[in-house]
């Protein structure tokens, strides 16, 4: 005697993915990982341009924090020498020794008379014009006498006849 059980109602109702909706989810998906793999060279060229504008700016902030705590006389001499003094940066903008493995950037400055101001016929010679010009070349004196393919910064400096304390004087 053959004994034979009615079908469960229980599994009647459940039924699997049919093989097109499962192509459909494996297409979309596949749609949008391609989709994000392509912006990942952007991602990463953006987050490297914004890396380097962050150490550019730190940089020509350094530069000229530097250039405002120095003596007159200093600055004067650099300007009638006509110099450019060349400093070395690591990739966070942080100055480190011409020559280190760990310098990235270059940056060139010199020092001009200031344009007159408004209303004046003639330049202030109490006040200098520091021009800051950054550059992340491997071959830094190339990249200078290109000065469109580096960033360029310009602070002025004022003579006011006040002199900093060696102790309040902070230091790098």
């Amino acid at each position: 005697m053959k004994l034979t059980l009615p079908p469960s109602k229980k599994f009647t109702h459940c039924r699997g993915f049919s093989l097109v909706e499962t192509t459909i989810a494996v297409g979309i998906a596949a749609t949008v990982l391609v989709a994000l793999v392509g912006l990942i060279p952007v991602s990463l060229d953006t987050l490297r341009e914004a890396s380097n504008t962050t150490a550019s700016a730190r940089i020509v902030q350094s530069i000229s924090s530097d250039y405002r705590m120095r003596e007159w006389s200093d600055v004067l001499q650099q300007q009638q020498q006509g110099s450019q003094q060349d400093y070395a940066f690591d990739a966070q903008g942080t100055r480190v020794k011409t020559g280190d493995t760990s310098a990235i950037f270059t940056a060139r400055v010199s020092v001009t008379d200031a344009k007159p101001l408004p209303g004046m016929s003639s330049s202030n010679p109490r006040l200098k014009a520091v021009q800051i010009l950054v550059t992340s070349s491997p071959n830094p004196d190339l990249a200078f006498q290109k000065p469109a393919t580096c960033k360029r910064a310009q602070t002025l400096l004022a003579q006011t006849g006040k002199t900093a304390s060696a102790a309040a004087v902070a230091s790098n």
